[in-house]
Order: C-alpha cells, then structure tokens, then sequence
C-alpha cells in the first residue's frame, strides 16, 4: 500500500508558512508590558480573519455581533485587510481601530475616536476582559496558558497563536519572569489598569 504522502510534500506550505511567521525581535520587557501585548494580541485573534497576515501591515478590527452558525458561536470580532473609508457597501461593523502585527509577532492596535459612543462594543470588551482574568486566575505560570497550536482554531488564526507564544514565551524567559503564577501577573494588572479594559490594551490613541 502506497503511503499517501511519500515526501512529506504536505509539510512544505505548512513549514514555509510558520518560518514566515517565527518572532525574528525579542527583547526583555516589563511584566506589564508582556501582559499587554498577550491580551491585546489574544482580542485581535479572537477575530474571524482567513488571511496570513505580515507584520508592518496595517489590519483594521470591526465589531458586529452574529448569530450562531451551526450551533457554534461566531466571534463578534472581524480583523480586514479593507479601511473603514473603502468598506462601500460592504457591513463589517463598528470600526474599533487599526491593527498592526509587530516583528515579535505580537499586535498593537490604534482605537478609534469614537469608540465611548459604543456601549455594546464596550461592553463585550469587558466581558472579553473578565474571561481573560478567569481564565488566567490561577497558580499555573502564565507561560502555561499561552495559546500554543489551538487546534479548534483556522490555520492562520492557529499559526498567529502559536507564534505570538513562541514570542511571549521567549521574551517572559529573557526578562526572568518565568514560572510566575498567573493570578500574580493579574494583580500587576489591577493595579496598572482599574480594571478596565481599556487598560490593558497594548494601543495608542488615536489623533
């Protein structure tokens, strides 16, 4: 019986893709820095996108709440390769802001002005917010609960986690911050952001 792939050929996309997407800049970084960029990175994830992105490329994130499909959820969240003055007729949602992927393979996002009007929007952040800090409320290390290879999620979707873990990871190694529980990375949260949200975005605001 002949093997269904011989050489390995399937194996070659998916290597070239994750050495297009390996962290190349790492650096030491605050704690609070790190846990930035994890959660602001983990939002943008969160989003329905079916494109690789690049880093140095502006990506924008909309907001539009859908039913279920399937009887499975569908994220609110949508990352687009297409502005907000060039969406025509195209209905993507509440503009949130513009997204760039660093070299480190982490993400930042630049808010939008109007963002305060959006009481839902906001709304659905903080409860984005509150499940980070549930899910992280522990004595695991943060490392441990890095999205490494998510299989649940679409390929890039998966390649970008796994990439922005491999990044995380590293840089929690390099500034000696390894095996620290989770739960104490959440107080640092606590008392940098009050809680909100918005405080622990890796973003600048938009002028």
């Amino acid at each position: 019986m002949k093997s269904p792939n011989p050489q390995g050929k399937g194996a070659v996309p998916l290597l070239a893709a994750w050495e297009a997407m390996t962290p190349i800049t790492l650096a030491n970084k605050t704690a609070q820095r790190i846990l930035g960029e994890y959660f602001t990175s983990l939002l943008i994830l969160s989003a329905e996108f079916a494109f690789k992105p690049v880093p140095n490329k502006d990506y924008f994130l909309y907001w539009k709440p859908s039913l279920p499909v399937d009887n499975k959820p569908v994220s609110a969240w949508r990352l687009s390769l297409i502005e907000p003055e060039r969406l025509g007729d195209l209905d993507l949602g509440i503009y949130v802001g513009r997204c760039l992927l660093q070299y480190d393979m982490t993400w930042s996002i630049v808010l939008t002005e109007t963002l305060a009007e959006h009481r839902d929007l906001l709304a659905d952040l903080q409860e984005f917010h509150q499940q980070f800090q549930t899910t992280n409320n522990d004595e695991q290390s943060l490392e441990s609960h890095l999205p490494f290879f998510v299989e649940q999620l679409p390929f890039y979707r998966r390649l970008a986690a796994t990439a922005l873990s491999s990044s995380l990871s590293r840089s929690i190694k390099a500034s000696a911050l390894d095996s620290i529980p989770a739960r104490q990375w959440l107080s640092l949260s606590a008392e940098n952001s009050d809680g909100n949200s918005l405080g622990l975005l890796q973003y600048q605001p938009s002028h």
